[in-house]
């Protein structure tokens, strides 16, 4: 015993130290025999690349997650971008300046207004001016600090039960409201704008103005009485409100008011209080024109203006009171809407927050993965391994690719890589576990191969797709669209690599180390105490649970959902089609998608309920205040500029980056005839329908005329003599003019803060021109009359530099069109992006498979998801926002991969008729993308409840995309290969090299010669009995009229389609014998013929020991494949809906009634065998051509070797992907009938030989 042990011992030790020294002799060999070093490896280059991309990259900085979301390198974004850096540079002691002197010093020197601020800005000053307009200060406005200012914090309140608030008990709960959460909060008293004496001003709000009307001390003093007695007097004056005379204009007793003031009674202008009643706190609605005459009308909103000004500070009051909706709500009122100022700092603070719904959402992808596996090593592998393609990705990003700017949205490829990990582990796995019960006496070297034929080419498949799919998002114009397409096609590229490498390693260590320990451990653990005998009652109970969910996954994926796609594949094209359709009509005519209606640092963060959100979308318009008069720059604008060339010098993938200015070389407006153009355009500008009222100070489109106006002005001569004063010829010299230009500029604007649209260089030399013009054209957040007007006055300008002198034809417009410009990007990028993502799938497929009918129907496959999911987001009110074209971009991405699934595994199916292809690539890939389409489901639903209106969208889409993904590869795809798919070489691009698998059969065989013995027939006794059929689907529907039973009739019997490579000479030695039929039955189709005779054929235990020469052979023994003293080991599980014989991945399927009751014989190193084909001893007893216990059932087995060193060697051909060729045996094969008077069946063996992957 103890010789024995040293000896195992010794052995054991000369087999480690020889695989030590042995060089790997393949890709296989080295993953099987080195996965510890193969990791080891993978690790360090991750190890290196994150220490690389770390230490040559800028840190991270997330402080401003929404910079990027503005178009960037388009036509109007350069313009805007060169405009805005001439504001910048646009002052005294500055690269431009709006004066001529250098020397001028002006401490008080405002710079331009920029066109965004236009509007914006010049309201803010105008309405200033109204809203203290010069009146009476009078006692009862004393109360308040002046009139409330947009720049103030805002509150709605809205009434609890539905009710009007224009009642004393809401009106009360207004003011309880603000007292408790807001004016006793402890940091209240340092925000807060103080009055003359140094005390917290009183807020702006319907109970305060109500008890300065009825002269009350609070609001809470106010009465029913007062409420009645203000009603009145709002009731009478909002007629004039209404009619436009009762403005701030009319307020006090001043003499120098309009003369429609006279119309507006005293009563109403005696003070200020009315009109901002009515103008800020009442929604329009209330005592409007339409609801005057109600008896009670109803207020749905009031407003209150808080005396903090609207800043990031306000935080803290946020989250201690206003944040919650039940401190800020009671009986009567609560607060549904706020306008803090606080959205880009509450967005940072959420998006840290809520940090773990995508964690969870992680977790949940990853358990499912574990459940899946049922291992933890594996799926922390593959986390691992997602992990360390993002840091190599990260490497590549930033030091490769030179990006220097690192988006907040390029973290959400973490969940997206994973998903994609899922898809491809999963199948791996499957694979795997099919080729260990296929071929278990093999080593792991060939299951590594075997596994890595089909998988390795799905992989290369589906990781270039994917990868291309999302570079072709670079396209769009918006830098973290383009940042995230960059990061993530490149971590899909990088994972992929990994993948081959990092994934069967993972595996093969699993198997080698830790499956058996677990089972031995398992299996040594039976007695103990109660605890763990509890623990083995709970695994028993799961182990049962489980049996029962494989059973049902095996009915659902290997016979239900098969039968189903093909039999109902009229139903599944139509109704997918018509999807299809559907999401492309709603998607792109109607009701389609909206365009933004604002700018992405005022747009939507939050989820639409949020009072932030509420108040922009909904609350806002629904105050007079908040409407810009055409008379106060609601008026769309245009500038136009001559002396600066548009073109953006900024990183357009960095949104940090500032543009400078170039000049033009070419600028001179001095000429005679460029002075004489820009009075015609002075002119023809006036003449076109657009031009509108010009406000004063306003740098004028007519400068010649200006110029020539002050010329002839008293003012001209105000800074002493000149040689501009009198001069009326026109054009003037070119000095002369020049000159004139600055001596005007210095008398108009000497302390430089006039614009009269002259910018003068360093050296005091006319560098630009900058004329404005106002149109009448309004300002509109719709992208309809924006558009309108950008493509009016471009044609118009078009034509007028069309006639401009050489000096002046290059110049260029810009006006208000920031929000324009995202909405242009937005309604042509998408589909753009799109199409061209399609493109690049397709073009990747064509070239990976050479396939063009499987091309398109998985590119349509991936169009109808896309198509379809965009209609299902305009049915949920989604706008086209930057988010929106973010996921939308990376939409085909991640639904390309399930189609590719369906697609490799069809175009690598050993049948070649369509049928049999269809049912094998389901019964074969369906069951791991359910479960990656279910775990990616889950994840998307468990990052719903989030606040960041981001993280719900990802989690939206994610949840979309991989449902309707998954539902278009599994039906649509499949019932489109049923009726289109490819049979044999059908739309296949051949080389002159290739050969495919069935060619060999398909001449005739008269012109091939013949390959049997003189006299050798080529028809067979079953001829008539073969039917064109696919095998895979007559497993579930066809019945044998002779028996009654399932059976498989031959599809020309199959022989000629070279799965099964086999040589003359029987095997020399009973394990010869044993792997001969371990091969057959896992890889070679089993032909089943259904015999009429009743009498069943000899038992099994009497078969003869004899091959078909009559030679004795030797009795079996057991393989030596591990120590005498290791229990018999329990026969292969296959995985859960996977069948050997009816999902082989090399060889024709059988029916699953096949393996169920009549099983192929295995009888590898890790599986027993039955007991029905067991001799006395224990051994088991395989015989060729002889019955195989069935009344009615004749089994065929012939021989294949399994790999040919010689064979591999010689032979390589074009299609090395999908399988290796050798030379075959041509001797016929006799098929013994079931009656000794009948004769027996011979059957001709082909010349060429495949190992069944077709093309």
């Amino acid at each position: 015993m103890t010789g024995s042990g040293s000896h195992l011992l010794c052995s054991a030790m000369w087999s480690v130290q020889e695989r030590t020294l042995r060089m790997p002799k393949s890709y296989s060999h080295m993953i099987a025999e080195w996965p510890v070093a193969v990791l080891l490896g993978c690790l360090a280059f991750i190890f290196l690349c994150t220490l690389a991309g770390l230490l040559g990259s800028p840190p991270l900085d997330f402080s401003e997650p929404i910079l990027g979301f503005e178009p960037r390198d388009t036509e109007i974004s350069r313009r805007l971008e060169v405009w805005k850096a001439m504001q910048a540079l646009t002052g005294p002691k500055n690269l431009l300046s709006l004066s001529p002197d250098p020397e001028m010093n002006s401490s008080s020197l405002l710079s331009t207004l920029s066109p965004a601020a236009w509007g914006r800005a010049e309201e803010s000053v105008v309405r200033t001016k109204r809203m203290v307009g010069p009146v009476e200060v009078k006692e009862e406005e004393n109360f308040f600090c002046g009139p409330p200012q947009k720049s103030h914090a805002k509150l709605v309140f809205v009434s609890t039960s539905g009710g009007s608030l224009w009642n004393l008990q809401a009106i009360h709960s207004m003011c309880r409201i603000e007292q408790e959460q807001i004016r006793s909060h402890i940091s209240f008293g340092a925000l807060c704008q103080r009055s003359a004496a140094n005390e917290c001003c009183p807020s702006w709000s319907l109970g305060n103005y109500l008890a300065v009307l009825a002269n009350r001390s609070s609001c809470q003093d106010t009465t029913q009485a007062d409420t009645d007695r203000t009603l009145a007097l709002l009731r009478f004056c909002a007629t004039y409100y209404h009619r436009g005379v009762l403005v701030p204009a009319c307020v006090g007793s001043g003499r120098d008011k309009p003369a429609f003031c006279a119309q507006v009674p005293t009563k109403c202008t005696g003070s200020n209080i009315v009109y901002e009643f009515l103008h800020y706190l009442l929604d329009r609605d209330f005592l409007s024109p339409q609801t005057a005459d109600y008896q009670v009308p109803s207020l749905k909103f009031a407003l209150l203006f808080l005396p903090i000004i609207k800043t990031s500070s306000l935080l803290d009051i946020y989250l201690d009171g206003l944040g919650d909706p039940i401190k800020v709500s009671d009986n009567y009122t609560s607060i549904s809407g706020m306008d803090l100022g606080l959205k880009p700092r509450l967005l940072k603070y959420y998006l840290a927050e809520d940090t773990m719904y995508p964690l969870l959402a992680l977790v949940v992808v990853f358990f499912g993965m574990s459940l899946y596996l049922r291992s933890l090593f594996i799926t922390f592998m593959s986390l691992l391994g997602v992990l360390g393609s993002l840091l190599v990705a990260f490497f590549l990003y930033h030091v490769a690719f030179r990006m220097a700017y690192f988006p907040f949205v390029n973290l959400a490829s973490l969940l997206l890589l994973s998903g994609i990990c899922v898809n491809y582990t999963l199948i791996f796995f499957d694979m795997w576990r099919l080729n260990r019960g296929q071929v278990p006496s093999g080593g792991l070297p060939q299951r590594v191969g075997r596994t890595m034929h089909h998988f390795g080419y799905l992989l290369l498949v589906s990781g270039l797709t994917t990868s291309a799919a999302f570079y072709g998002s670079y396209l769009s114009r918006l830098p973290a669209v383009r940042c995230f397409a960059l990061f993530m096609g490149t971590g899909v590229l990088v994972h992929m690599l990994l993948t081959l490498l990092w994934l069967p390693a993972t595996v093969v260590l699993h198997e080698r180390y830790l499956a058996h320990g677990c089972v031995a451990q398992a299996q040594g653990q039976r007695g103990g105490s109660d605890p763990l005998r509890l623990l083995l009652a709970l695994h028993r109970r799961i182990r049962i649970f489980r049996k029962i969910i494989s059973i049902l996954s095996r009915l659902l994926f290997q016979r239900l959902l098969p039968c189903g796609v093909i039999k109902f594949r009229y139903i599944w094209i139509c109704w997918f089609a018509a999807l299809a359709a559907g999401g492309a009509y709603i998607g792109g005519v109607s009701p389609r998608l909206r365009l933004p209606i604002l700018l992405p640092l005022g747009g939507q963060f939050f989820r639409s309920s949020h009072p932030f959100e509420r108040f922009d979308a909904e609350y806002r318009q629904q105050f007079l205040f908040e409407d810009l008069p055409p008379n106060e720059g609601g008026n769309l604008p245009v500038v136009l500029v001559w002396g600066i060339l548009p073109v953006d010098t900024s990183d357009p993938l960095d949104p940090r980056t500032n543009s400078s200015v170039v000049s033009d070389p070419d600028f001179s407006p001095s000429s005679p005839e460029a002075q004489e153009w820009l009075l015609e355009l002075c002119h023809g500008a006036q003449n076109q329908s657009f031009f509108g009222d010009q406000p004063e100070g306003w740098p004028t489109l007519c400068l010649v005329e200006a110029l020539q106006q002050w010329m002839e002005s008293p003012s001209c001569g105000r800074l002493g003599p000149d040689l501009c004063c009198g001069q009326s010829e026109f054009p003037w010299a070119p000095q002369l003019y020049l000159h004139c230009l600055k001596m005007m500029a210095l008398e108009q604007s000497p302390d430089g803060t006039r614009d009269l649209g002259l910018r003068f260089d360093t050296h005091g030399n006319l560098a630009a021109l900058v004329l404005k013009f106002q149109t009448n054209l309004p300002y509109s957040t719709e992208y309809g009359p924006v558009h309108h007007f950008y493509t009016e006055i471009s044609r118009w300008l078009s034509t007028e530099m069309s006639k401009a002198p050489p000096g002046l034809n290059q110049g260029w417009f810009t006006s208000t069109l920031e929000l324009y410009s995202l909405q242009h990007s937005l309604s042509t990028e998408p589909a753009v992006v799109l199409g061209l993502a399609l493109a690049l799938a397709f073009a990747t497929l064509l070239l990976s498979t050479w396939n063009v009918p499987l091309s398109l129907f998985s590119v349509a496959a991936v169009a109808g998801t896309v198509l379809l999911t965009v209609g299902l987001l305009v049915l949920l009110e989604w706008q086209l926002n930057t988010a929106e074209a973010l996921f939308l971009s990376a939409s085909v991405g991640l639904s390309v991969d399930l189609t590719i699934n369906y697609c490799i595994s069809y175009h690598l199916c050993p049948h070649p008729d369509r049928l049999s292809r269809v049912a094998f690539s389901l019964r074969q890939i369906s069951r791991a993308t359910a479960m990656t389409t279910g775990v990616l489901f889950a994840s998307g639903v468990i990052m719903l409840p989030s606040t960041i209106l981001l993280y719900r969208k990802l989690g939206i889409i994610v949840m979309m995309v991989k449902f309707l993904g998954c539902g278009f590869a599994s039906f649509f795809f499949q019932s489109l290969c049923c009726f289109f798919g490819p049979e044999k070489n059908c739309g296949q691009i051949l080389w002159p090299c290739a050969h495919l698998p069935w060619d060999a059969g398909a001449e005739d065989p008269d012109e091939k010669g013949r390959t049997g013995p003189p006299g050798f027939s080529e028809h067979y006794e079953l001829q008539p009995l073969a039917r064109r059929r696919s095998p895979s689907f007559d497993t579930s529907t066809a019945t044998s009229k002779l028996s009654h039973r399932p059976s498989i009739l031959s599809e020309d019997l199959q022989i000629h389609d070279g799965c099964c490579l086999q040589h003359a000479q029987a095997p020399v030695s009973p394990r010869d014998l044993l792997l001969d039929h371990q091969t057959v039955f896992s890889q070679c189709p089993a032909l089943q013929t259904s015999s009429p005779y009743k009498q069943a054929g000899p038992n099994p235990q009497s078969w003869i020991r004899q091959d078909y020469q009559g030679q004795k052979t030797e009795p079996l023994q057991a393989l030596p494949e591990g120590p005498a003293h290791c229990p018999k080991p329990k026969v292969e599980e296959l995985p859960d809906g996977l069948c050997s014989s009816a999902s082989t991945l090399e060889g024709l399927s059988v029916s699953d009634d096949t393996c169920a009751s009549e099983p192929s014989v295995r009888v590898p190193d890790s599986v027993g065998t039955s007991p029905e084909v067991m001799n006395g001893t224990g051994h088991p007893i395989l015989e060729r051509g002889q019955l195989n216990g069935k009344r009615d059932t004749l089994w065929l087995a012939l021989k294949e070797t399994i790999y040919d060193p010689n064979m591999a060697n010689s032979h390589h051909s074009s299609l090395s992907w999908k399988g290796r060729g050798g030379p075959g045996d041509i001797s016929p094969v006799m098929l013994p009938n079931s009656q000794p008077d009948l004769p027996d069946v011979w059957l001709r063996r082909p010349s060429t030989y495949t190992s069944g992957y077709s093309s």
